[in-house]
């Protein structure tokens, strides 16, 4: 007999931690007596519980609810993105959160740094959600300070909550992968809440769904699709009953089942079986005989893709393992930087190598300067897709990864850049660079350490990344001079104007030693300057420079 893979979404024992959670986040439901009630379970789940008085719920279902734009609702503007700036949301959603007041706010930030289950049933759902997303952005920020360090997240389980958002609000959740994560909501069959919102509406579920039946049967799908394809079936039950659920019946049937299916871990996978995987989890959920066998097939098509994409995921490092990845380029760098210190440094030593040796050595490191260079890349792009404010930006230590590798690698870009025979090279700089130095500026005006006083000791890394650009322009800029018909008036001023950034940078203690080592394009921008200026030329930085001191500069 084959394998039978079952498509579950979620491995549900390893997201929850126990089995218990779900049934323990219920009966937190069940017994509390107010909109919302902080408890503690017996295994010591702290459980931030919701719900809706059942006659709110009934006119819910009665009458006509509107999705509402979240522009101009401070209440869900944090949840948009640059990519998803407005999206739309349940009224009623954002009418009983914004009544909830301070009140909710000051609880969700008093257990910020506590592992917290977030739950509601039905409408109680949609207040969950948001406070679950509301406490996840707080966390995002405080992280990007640094006022918290692996902060456990919260985890949020709806029972029986309607569909909240269209499909920007799921796309702006999904950007996250943090928060998409964190999602799981319990359906019974014979739930009408649940299903009230069907395919044919500009409703889109987010999260993992969680399909139950009275005897036991159970199902996770996190597909959209897929989810509404059930939802549909379970409507269709539903036409007529406006009945509140109760779970504690349904979720005692799946308490005594084991509740664990994951994808199948073998390399291969025949699509025979993913069918009669999808076969078994509809009957599971108790709509088989409503769902056709053409909608089997399209799901069929669509998990197999989902299972490929889990795949590689999965094959792929995840994000603080690629980071650690790129810090070992950068070692590699930094030991390429050390030892070209005798042919006037890593910048010239790559921009003309001068022997085979080097040659090869400049193939390595153009191998490994791509790398990061596409690591960054995405890294910049997918966070800067997350709004930048309240200080929603790299964490720390991404920050600081990400300053050192702008440091170390743009002037190999701009090395290359100018062996072209380019010119201009700042018009063009890459988005990634101006992003990166953007938040490192931000960072550095926010911090402690950026108000306190100037630094005594040479920067081991040139803090301005585009320096050599500047060295290189300065250099065009010289030997245009000589021609007629250059504005020679607009370049002595450009050329004066480049000399006091290189003082003030000096000054500062903001560029490397290795900028005066002998060979280096500064030093033959320097000599060439001097010929130019002649003997006679006195400035603070020609003071330096004539008289040595730059052999002193650490």
């Amino acid at each position: 007999m084959s394998k039978i893979m079952f498509n579950s979404e979620v491995e549900l024992g390893m997201f929850l931690g126990s089995i218990d959670v779900i049934p323990d986040a219920y009966r937190a439901i069940s017994e509390m007596n107010s909109v919302y009630e902080l408890s503690t379970t017996r295994s010591g789940n702290n459980i931030l519980a919701f719900k809706c008085s059942s006659d709110y719920t009934a006119r819910y279902l009665s009458g006509e609810i509107d999705l509402i734009s979240s522009e101009g609702l401070p209440v869900v503007d944090f949840i948009s993105t640059k990519v998803n700036p407005s999206f739309s949301v349940n009224e009623a959603a954002v009418e009983l959160f914004q009544h909830l007041g301070d009140d909710l706010r000051e609880l969700e930030n008093k257990h910020i740094n506590t592992p917290l289950i977030i739950t509601g049933s039905g409408l109680g759902g949609y207040l969950a959600i948001l406070s679950t997303l509301r406490l996840h952005h707080a966390i995002d920020v405080g992280e990007s300070h640094s006022f918290y360090k692996k902060t456990k997240r919260p985890i949020c389980i709806t029972f029986g909550s309607p569909i909240i958002g269209d499909e920007s609000f799921q796309r702006a959740i999904a950007e996250r992968p943090q928060w998409k994560s964190r999602f799981l909501n319990v359906v019974a069959k014979k739930d009408p809440v649940a299903s009230f919102f069907s395919s044919n509406t500009p409703y889109k579920p987010f999260g993992a769904y969680l399909f139950c039946t009275e005897s036991g049967g159970y199902t996770t799908f996190e597909d959209q699709d897929s989810i509404l394809l059930v939802l549909d079936a379970m409507r269709l039950w539903n036409a007529c009953n406006l009945q509140i659920y109760d779970y504690t019946n349904v979720l005692s049937s799946v308490r005594r089942k084991v509740l664990y299916r994951g994808i199948s871990e073998s390399d291969e996978f025949n699509l025979n079986s993913l069918r009669a995987g999808i076969t078994l989890q509809l009957k599971e959920a108790g709509v088989l005989n409503d769902i056709t066998d053409d909608e089997i097939g399209e799901m069929e098509k669509k998990q197999a893709k989902m299972i490929t994409r889990k795949k590689m995921e999965k094959s792929a490092n995840v994000a603080t393992k690629k980071l650690n990845d790129m810090k070992i380029c950068l070692t590699y760098m930094e030991w390429y930087m050390k030892t070209r210190k005798t042919i006037g440094g890593y910048y010239d030593a790559y921009k003309n190598p001068t022997n085979d040796i080097e040659k090869r050595s400049c193939q390595e490191i153009r191998k490994i300067r791509g790398t990061l260079n596409a690591f960054w890349k995405k890294t910049v792009e997918e966070n800067d897709q997350i709004p930048q404010q309240e200080g929603a930006k790299l964490r720390t230590c991404w920050l600081h990864s990400g300053t050192t590798y702008r440091r170390m690698v743009e002037p190999l870009d701009i090395a290359e850049y100018y062996k072209m025979g380019k010119h201009n090279y700042m018009r063009y700089r890459s988005d990634h660079y101006k992003m990166l130095q953007k938040w490192s500026d931000e960072d550095t005006k926010n911090s402690k350490l950026g108000s306190e006083g100037k630094r005594n000791k040479a920067a081991s890394l040139t803090e301005d990344s585009c320096f050599w650009a500047r060295v290189e322009e300065s250099l065009i800029s010289l030997r245009d001079i000589t021609y007629e018909w250059k504005a020679s008036v607009n370049i002595e001023h450009e050329l004066e104007e480049f000399e006091a950034y290189v003082m003030r940078e000096i000054n500062k203690h903001s560029v490397s030693p290795d900028i005066f080592l002998e060979g280096s394009s500064f030093m033959k921008w320097w000599n060439e300057y001097k010929a130019h200026k002649g003997d006679a030329y006195v400035s603070e930085f020609a003071q330096f420079m004539n008289s040595k001191i730059y052999e002193l500069y650490q």
